[in-house]
Order: structure tokens, then C-alpha cells, then sequence
């Protein structure tokens, strides 16, 4: 029998049940052990004899573990399977017993792939689910609820193998880098997320060039207990205004003992504040509307490549890892994938993606103690020196007649300028790019709509737009809301294409765009949370216990939903509008988790009242709160 790649997925209750679906058809195998079931002998053999390759999400860490138990432990009980279960799911830090390298069978993590397994993007399947806009999803039902409990698990545990399929066709772009990298450099890089990608990419030339071995390079750290901040500083580094020189002069001061903790320090600067941060710059005009006319352009400029810049044009390197890094990391990878790109047909993109990771890894790894890169001076070095360049190049551009800053933020700022002004901007921009070996990449918009440095829309020149944080409507990662993107479209058709918000919103199809989602949270004050719908239905009061994760739109005759903690405290989701004590409108919600298609979309009863009032507040804190067209 020809063996296959299959998706799948185990539920480990009072019942033991794995579905797997095969990769490139609906061929579906179905596995249960319970008190009237015993399919382990066709579960073994099917393993044995039909797989080649498993796909899971959470899956090294977790099913992937409860099998190999399994296969010790063949006359295990589902009573057992669940006991161990418990153990490896109850610390987040706990090790698999068994490493990747030792399963029995080729596993592909898309937990792992996304890196969803970092806590600064920590994403559970449902979630996922969300994003992706699955029919159902629905949390597994509570142990023995129900007549017809079992085929419930099993129905569960079949959406799931489902969603982990479309998860597949998701990150496909993902692993397509991954196959072509994984030949080139010899490396079992199917399951790493991007930085771990780039990290073993340049472990392995490193390695290579210096002849070191790989498994002595990994156990190498540089500790820095104390950094002062006046040692790392670039000596052409200076400032003409009392306000950055007084900057200056706080850094020089600076003494860093804790590289993850943010301490922030403010400027104010010709009306403009400039925050810094040991992750960066930031700054930016709030609520404005900023436009281009015939007298005024706005022009960004963006450092390419900047914190791999900044290392390479002055010698960063991490310290353990000594001088021959600066050449290795220039020349092999830096310089290799610069070379790629400008090919006429933009080069090998495994190449091109792989090695801008391997670039950025060095900064991003240098402040990880877990990391071979690790050196925080490295890090402190870039970030700081970074900032202060950039707000060498502001301090000269803002003394251009008429000129101001928009936005300032990590790698670039925003200008608004006279049209007569633009040789002088150039020249200004010529001579720090001369001075810091750094290059600067321009782009110019027409038009601009800001509430902070965040969360803006730009429209260029040429009509494309770039849209960021709230304003985003499209292409959500999945690891952020996407919760009624049809306010932020109809947002962005208002400013970019004067289209009035009413006529985006009621004549949209997609029923999903109208959904939010929201997920119960533990707060270390009031405690545990879950939600409820709560209604009233012939003069009887109803109420119903929700999944950990809901998905809702807000409808014309829906259902009150309620966040309730284990402190008995509550909150409404979707809280109604009053003035002052006077109720003026009650937004109800229509629960979606189990998506249904009616024959006329107005069968929905949506709540287009909802939306559109949304939509004009964001407008409306625009226009109302400032502009600064250019007249």
C-alpha cells in the first residue's frame, strides 16, 4: 500500500479517539478506544503501514508525545492516555520526553512553522480558526455532555483535522522556503519559524568559514551584567539643538543592567515628541489629516536593512564569536542575498527570504540568552546608535523652511515639505547617509490619515496604499484580531476613494467581515471569565454558557453577551450607547461559532447601524480633532 501524508489530530478524554485526513485528498481514517471500542491494532497498522508524514498543529509537544506513550505502553487504558496528557500539557516549559529527531514518524508543527509557540504571538488553534473564517468553531464538548456525547468528540476532532488542513494551505508560502533551504544547507528546517530559520542558516556558514564546531559554537553566550551606554556610543553621533544634546547626555549616563525591560525617555522637539526605547524610536502627529497639493510634498524615508546596516558599516559583532563574524555575516549572507534580489527575476526566493531572516536573526537572537548569539551590547549598541541617527537626520530636515515631521518610527521618518525645499531635503539626506554609510530609500504619499504612529493609512503616488494596526482590513496575521475588518474597509474606501461608509458597509456580501471574536482571558484580579448569552423569551429569562473562544456580529435582534468572572464581576460585550444616565441604544449579538448561510443575505438581520456609527467615529476623530491639510 502506497503510504501518504496525512493531517491529524487525537482528543485524549475518557475516550481516545485520532482522525486523519489525507494531505491531498478527503481519504479519512477514523481511531477509537473507549469501553466499546478498541481500535489500537488498526491504528498501529495504519501507522505502520499508510504513513509516510504526519501534520499537526501543537503536535511535537503534544500528540506526537502521547504516541510515542502509546507505542510504549501498548495496552494503555484511554484512563492513562488522559493521566499523561495532563502531565505534558500542565507546564508550558516542560521538554517532550521524546525529541523531534527520535519520533518514529516525520511530523510537520504548523505551531511551530508560525511560531505561534512564542509567547509574544501565542496562538491557540480556535483562533485560528477565527482568522481563517471556519464554519465551526465550536470548543470540544464538556466530558459525558449529552446523549450522543462520543460522535460530538468525534465530529470535534474532524474540525479540527479540517482547520489544521487549511492552516496547511496557509502557511504553504512558509514551507515552500523551508524545502528549497533544507537541501541547499543540509538542515531539518521544516519545523522552524523564521528566526530560527535564519539562525541556523548562519550558524551553519559561520561554522563552515571558521571550521568550528557546531555543537561548541552553540553552548557559546557573551554576559554583560552592567552596559554603559557611553562605550557603545558612535563617535560621530552629535547634535546642534540644547534639547538632543541633552539627550545625548542622558545616554551617556545610561547604565543598562536589564536589556528586556523598557524604559522609556521622552523629547519634545519644535512641538514634536520623540519617544525612545531600548527597542527603538517612535513619534508621530495624532488624529490628523495630512495631504499633498501642489505646494507641499510628503516624502518617507526608510534606512534599508537597517540594524544588519548598522552592524556591518561599524563593526558590530558579538563579541564570543569574534572579528571573523563582521566578514562572514557580510559577505555570506548579507551580500549573497543582495546579489539574489537584483537579478531581473528577482533571484532564488528561498534564498532571498531565508537570508533576510538569517540577517535579521543577529539582532533579534543577540538579546536572547537562549540563543548562540547572544551579546546585549550587540544589541544596546544597534538600537541606541539607531535612534540617535535617526534623530540626527530629523533635527536637519525640520530646520527646512516650513517643514514638518509626521512620523518618526524604528528605521524611518515622515516629512511634510515645500516642493521647493526638495533639493535641500536630498542634500540633507545625501550628507547622513555619507556620514553613517547607511543607505535611504523614498517613497511619497499623497495623502495620509493618522490616529498615532501605529495605526495609519498612506496612499502613495501611485495610488497603492499601506495600512497599519487598526486600519488593517486584509491579509490579517493570524495571530492578531481581525474583528470587524468591514469598520476598517469601510474606512479606508471613505478616505481613499470617497466612497461613503453607509454604501461600503450595507452592500458588503461577506458575512464574516462583519464578525469579531473575543477569547476568555485570565485576570489575576477578578480571576477566571467565561461568556454567556443572556435573553428574554416569552417574559423568561435565559441565559447560555459560551465557548472559551466566540465569534459574533452584532445584529438587529440578537442576544445580550456577557464577559462573567469567577469574582461574580461582569461585563458587556459591545457596551450599549448612553447619555448620561439614559440608555440610548443596546447592541445585541448574533452567535456565530457555527456559521449559517441563509438563502438572502438580509436574513442575517445585521445591524449596519453598529458599523456604520463605528466607521464615522474613526472619521470623525479625524476630521474633527485636526487637520493638517496643506493649503
Amino acid at each position: 500500500m502506497m503510504k501518504k501524508i496525512w493531517v491529524w489530530d487525537l482528543e485524549t478524554l475518557d475516550i481516545f479517539t485520532a482522525t486523519f485526513v489525507d494531505r491531498d485528498s478527503d481519504d479519512t481514517r477514523v481511531f477509537v478506544i473507549s469501553k466499546n471500542r478498541d481500535d489500537r491494532e488498526q491504528l498501529f497498522e495504519f501507522l505502520s503501514t499508510e504513513v509516510d508524514g504526519l501534520i499537526g498543529y501543537n503536535s511535537l509537544n503534544f500528540d506526537a508525545q502521547v504516541l510515542e506513550y502509546m507505542y510504549r505502553y501498548p495496552n494503555c487504558t484511554p484512563h492513562d492516555i488522559r493521566n499523561y496528557a495532563m502531565i505534558i500539557t500542565s507546564n508550558n516549559e516542560r521538554l517532550p520526553d521524546v525529541p523531534e529527531w527520535r519520533l518514529r514518524h516525520k511530523h510537520l508543527d504548523l505551531y511551530r512553522v508560525n511560531h505561534f509557540d512564542n509567547k509574544n504571538r501565542r496562538t491557540g488553534l480556535k483562533w485560528c480558526e477565527f482568522g481563517l473564517d471556519m464554519d465551526n468553531i465550536e470548543d470540544m464538548p464538556s466530558q459525558g455532555e449529552g446523549s450522543n456525547w462520543e460522535e460530538m468528540i468525534l465530529s470535534y476532532n474532524l474540525n479540527d483535522v479540517l482547520a489544521t488542513k487549511a492552516l496547511l494551505k496557509y502557511t504553504e508560502p512558509l514551507l515552500s522556503v523551508r524545502r528549497a533551504l533544507k537541501p541547499l544547507y543540509n538542515i531539518e528546517c521544516m519545523n522552524y519559524s523564521n528566526s530560527k530559520l535564519g539562525s541556523e542558516i548562519l550558524l551553519k556558514l559561520y561554522c563552515q568559514k571558521t571550521g568550528k564546531n557546531i555543537k561548541d559554537v552553540r553552548s557559546m553566550r557573551t554576559y554583560r551584567p552592567l552596559i554603559k551606554v557611553k562605550d557603545i556610543l558612535f563617535p560621530y553621533i552629535s547634535f546642534k539643538s540644547l534639547e538632543f544634546k541633552s539627550l545625548y547626555k542622558k545616554f551617556e549616563e545610561m547604565e543598562i543592567s536589564k536589556t528586556k525591560k523598557e524604559e522609556e525617555i521622552s523629547v519634545v522637539y519644535k512641538g514634536f515628541e520623540f519617544v525612545y526605547g531600548k527597542g527603538g524610536i517612535h513619534g508621530s502627529v495624532s488624529n490628523k489629516l495630512v495631504e499633498a497639493n501642489n505646494d507641499y510634498v510628503i516624502i518617507d524615508a526608510d534606512v534599508a536593512s537597517l540594524y544588519p546596516s548598522i552592524a556591518i558599516v561599524n563593526g558590530l559583532y558579538p563579541k564570543h564569536l569574534g572579528p571573523e563574524f563582521k566578514d562572514i555575516y557580510k559577505k555570506e549572507i548579507v551580500d549573497v542575498r543582495l546579489a539574489e534580489k537584483a537579478k531581473k527575476d528577482k533571484g532564488n526566493k528561498a534564498i532571498v527570504e531565508g537570508f533576510k531572516e538569517a540577517a535579521n536573526a543577529t539582532y533579534g537572537k543577540s538579546n536572547d540568552i537562549y540563543s548562540w548569539l547572544y551579546d546585549p551590547e550587540y544589541t544596546m549598541a544597534t538600537t541606541i546608535n539607531g535612534q540617535l541617527m535617526l534623530t540626527m537626520l530629523a533635527e536637519d530636515l525640520m530646520e527646512l523652511p516650513d517643514s514638518k515631521l509626521i512620523q518618526i518610527n524604528t528605521d524611518g521618518l515622515t516629512m511634510r515639505i515645500r516642493k521647493d525645499s526638495i533639493a535641500n531635503y536630498h542634500q540633507i539626506c545625501d550628507k547622513w547617509m555619507s556620514l553613517t554609510k547607511l543607505q535611504l530609500e523614498y517613497a511619497e504619499y499623497s495623502k495620509m490619515i493618522i490616529s498615532d504612529v501605529n495605526n495609519y493609512i498612506g496612499v502613495y503616488t501611485n495610488g497603492k496604499t499601506k495600512t497599519k494596526g487598526k486600519y488593517e482590513f486584509k491579509d490579517i496575521p493570524l495571530h492578531k484580531n481581525k474583528s470587524h475588518c468591514i469598520i476598517p474597509l469601510a474606512v479606508h474606501n471613505f478616505w481613499v476613494n470617497g466612497i461613503p461608509v453607509e454604501q461600503t458597509i450595507k452592500n458588503h456580501k461577506n458575512i464574516f467581515d462583519f464578525c469579531a471574536g473575543v477569547k476568555s482571558k485570565r485576570s489575576d484580579v477578578k480571576g477566571g471569565s467565561h461568556y454567556e448569552l443572556h435573553w428574554v423569551d416569552n417574559g423568561n429569562y435565559h441565559t447560555k454558557k459560551l465557548s472559551k473562544t466566540v465569534r459574533y456580529y452584532v445584529s438587529k435582534e440578537g442576544k445580550t453577551l456577557i464577559k462573567k468572572y469567577e469574582d461574580n464581576t461582569f461585563a458587556q460585550v459591545e457596551a450599549p450607547v448612553m447619555k448620561g444616565n439614559k440608555l440610548v441604544k443596546e447592541w445585541r449579538v448574533t452567535y456565530f461559532n457555527k456559521a449559517f448561510y441563509p438563502t438572502n443575505f438580509e436574513e442575517y438581520n445585521i445591524d449596519y447601524s453598529y458599523y456604520i456609527s463605528k466607521a464615522k467615529e474613526w472619521i470623525n476623530d479625524i476630521q474633527q480633532i485636526g487637520q493638517m491639510k496643506l493649503l
